[in-house]
């Protein structure tokens, strides 16, 4: 999608999905915290010992990398990482923070839930299924 669209963006500490809605179509993308090059073992402190967990910027920034040219933002996920992520893109993505009309709290929707959200939410016509639609990982 190339032209202007409406993104749900739904964000835990361990991923993303970003869904994009423009016109009638609509796509997916899932983003993962980790990439394979990083290591998965750690120390036990901080976020373990009680704490909250590390803001992981690189994975921020791929997240918002997703968005492209958007006439609006919603920002959902269960915990804190959305609004790490809203203060992230209102510190190093302006243009991204101006769009997000709302951050929600919700806590593990499935696709559909947040498919139906999304439409609602953007006054998208409601589809059966995503039909020619694509789903895509970002590493």
């Amino acid at each position: 999608m190339s032209q202007l669209h409406h993104a749900l963006v739904w964000i835990d500490h361990q991923e993303a999905k970003v869904y994009r809605f423009a016109g009638d179509d609509e796509s997916e993308m899932n983003v993962n915290s980790r990439t394979s090059l990083q290591r998965l073992h750690h120390r036990r402190e901080g976020w373990e010992a009680g704490g909250n967990p590390p803001e992981n910027s690189d994975f921020f920034r791929r997240v918002a990398g997703t968005l492209g040219q958007t006439a609006g933002i919603l920002v959902t996920g269960p915990g804190n990482a959305k609004s790490a992520f809203k203060v992230y893109m209102d510190h190093l993505r302006p243009y991204h923070a101006s769009q997000v009309f709302t951050v929600e709290t919700i806590d593990q929707p499935s696709d559909e839930a947040l498919l139906s959200l999304g439409r609602e939410h953007f006054h998208v016509n409601t589809r059966p299924a995503m039909q020619g639609e694509h789903t895509q990982t970002v590493l």
